[in-house]
């Protein structure tokens, strides 16, 4: 028999009013989402230079100004690279000119917007991880760092043992991310590659079935979203008007939330400063 005080605590989480658990800064993706909790995995997936990592760096800058502690796995980047990408979203400085020091030496208002966002990273709650690449450092930091948002990119970095097939050690890898999340109350946030089977499609736009080891992430995950950006397959020289009437149009495709809806909503994607935004209001 379920006891009286669990049915008595569900029962006021139900009318009880309180803000959602996550506020991503994206408006229409929140009002899908409002209905996560604490201990969810949330994947994000696309194809290579979609815009995976920028999207997940742009709802991590948003909590971080919400107050909220953030630990980010980088697996594939260094901290310093990370950082530099971090400084376009906040400054808005084009990511062209950080490879041109003399360049920015001459542009006083690049060099003023470094600084201001090398100053508010500074005063983040943020943490960088650059160097655990097995869930057991994963699982440590965590639980060491007592972040309220994790991010890792991506997933199909994680170390996997080598002597059982792929498939099965990334479901418990996956199960493992589920529990730590759980046992830490926390949101891990992940991206993940995309099988290139969706590139013989005419349609282009990412299914459930297009996730890599799509078993384990599909059903294991709380929330499944997908970007989608038409001018990545649009190409400028043969299709000029086309491409000038998408670029910059970005579809975030909610394909699974347990326990809420799913839908797509649209932003749109500056890629000179490696953001996305909100879509302006007519």
């Amino acid at each position: 028999m379920i006891k009286k005080e669990v049915l008595e605590k569900v029962y006021e989480s139900i009318f009880e009013e309180k803000p959602p658990v996550l506020q991503t800064g994206f408006k229409d993706l929140d009002n899908i989402l409002s209905r996560v909790e604490n201990s969810s995995l949330i994947t994000i997936g696309a194809r290579p230079a979609m815009g995976k990592t920028c999207f997940m760096t742009n709802i991590m800058l948003n909590l971080l100004e919400q107050h909220k502690k953030c630990l980010f796995f980088s697996l594939e980047m260094s901290d310093e690279q990370l950082i530099k990408r971090l400084l376009c979203q906040i400054g808005e400085v084009d990511a062209i000119l950080l490879r041109h020091p003399e360049d920015i030496s001459r542009r006083k208002q690049s060099v003023e917007k470094i600084a201001e966002a090398l100053n508010k990273i500074s005063e983040y709650d943020l943490t960088i991880i650059d160097n655990s690449h097995n869930i057991e450092e994963i699982k440590e930091k965590i639980e060491q760092e007592k972040p309220k948002f994790v991010f890792i990119d991506y997933l199909q970095l994680i170390d996997v043992p080598s002597k059982k097939p792929r498939s099965e050690s990334f479901e418990k890898i996956m199960r493992d991310l589920k529990m730590i999340a759980k046992d830490n109350n926390c949101i891990i946030f992940m991206t993940s590659q995309l099988s290139r089977a969706l590139e013989s499609r005419c349609d282009k736009r990412p299914l459930l079935s297009d996730l890599r080891e799509s078993g384990a992430i599909e059903n294991i995950s709380d929330v499944v979203m997908f970007i989608y950006r038409r001018d990545y397959y649009t190409n400028p020289d043969y299709d000029e008007e086309d491409y000038a009437r998408v670029k910059g149009e970005a579809e975030i495709i909610v394909a699974k939330n347990r326990g809420g809806c799913v839908g797509t909503i649209r932003l749109l994607f500056r890629a000179s400063i490696m953001k996305f935004l909100n879509p302006l209001l007519n």
